[in-house]
């Protein structure tokens, strides 16, 4: 199930919490990595430092089509395309300012996205093969537990578009799936006081518990699975 030798795949937020223990994972299970971050990829490489595999590190805005299709050009055809880059503001909707946040959470959040399947799902289809895991949210499915409403529009998106892309994907052989975490332990996260007496299990999300889903949806042992958006919320809730 988790044999990925010398499966080349794309990791956007690759120095992210999940986005690190991803790559290391898929590395574990031979595959080739190529990270796309916002951050300088000395910083990417530094924090994938214990990772192996590594053919290329890139710096990318995904918001940005042209920087998407250029980065995607470099490395060439892919077998899987792994999203986790993200972003979550915690903000007043009602700011005089709040448009500007809005736009760049929609543009991060779900455009994102859109400019790496658009770039990356080409050539998948053209060879027949490949699997495409994107990141939602447990604020898709619900509201949110202390989400704005960008970040919850951005994230219904996600799911949405999950169901999209797999109808138009899955006939050409390519998989398309996401998964729904609850609030992950990431830095995105610190500060936000989560009130964990909530939480079935008593705490947050670990990084690598996310990363686990998501590689499994890479993973041979997924090849029947399409369209799926899996939670991975610790039964903080269920659908």
């Amino acid at each position: 199930m988790s044999d990925l030798n010398g499966q080349r795949v794309v990791i956007a937020g690759a120095a992210g919490g999940i986005g690190r223990q991803a790559a290391a994972l898929l590395a574990a299970a031979g595959a080739t990595l190529h990270l796309l971050d916002i951050r300088a990829p000395a910083e990417t490489r530094e924090a994938n430092a214990a990772c192996g595999g590594i053919a290329s590190v890139h710096r990318c805005d995904v918001a940005r089509r042209a920087e998407v299709e250029a980065i995607a050009a470099q490395i060439g055809p892919v077998d899987v395309l792994l999203d986790t880059a993200g972003v979550w503001p915690h903000d007043d909707w009602m700011a005089p300012d709040w448009d500007a946040a809005f736009d760049r959470v929609i543009d991060v959040n779900l455009r994102g996205p859109i400019n790496l399947v658009r770039a990356f799902l080409p050539g998948m289809i053209e060879r027949r093969s490949g699997r495409i895991v994107l990141c939602g949210s447990i604020a898709g499915w619900t509201g949110g537990l202390m989400s704005s409403p960008h970040y919850v529009a951005s994230k219904g998106g996600i799911h949405a578009l999950v169901r999209w892309f797999s109808q138009f994907a899955i006939p050409h052989g390519v998989c398309v799936n996401g998964v729904a975490p609850g609030p992950v332990a990431t830095p995105m996260t610190q500060g936000a006081n989560h009130d964990l007496r909530k939480f079935p299990l008593g705490r947050l999300a670990e990084p690598l518990e996310v990363a686990h889903a998501m590689v499994f949806l890479c993973s041979p042992g997924a090849s029947y699975v399409s369209g799926t958006v899996v939670d991975v919320n610790g039964g903080l809730y269920m659908r």
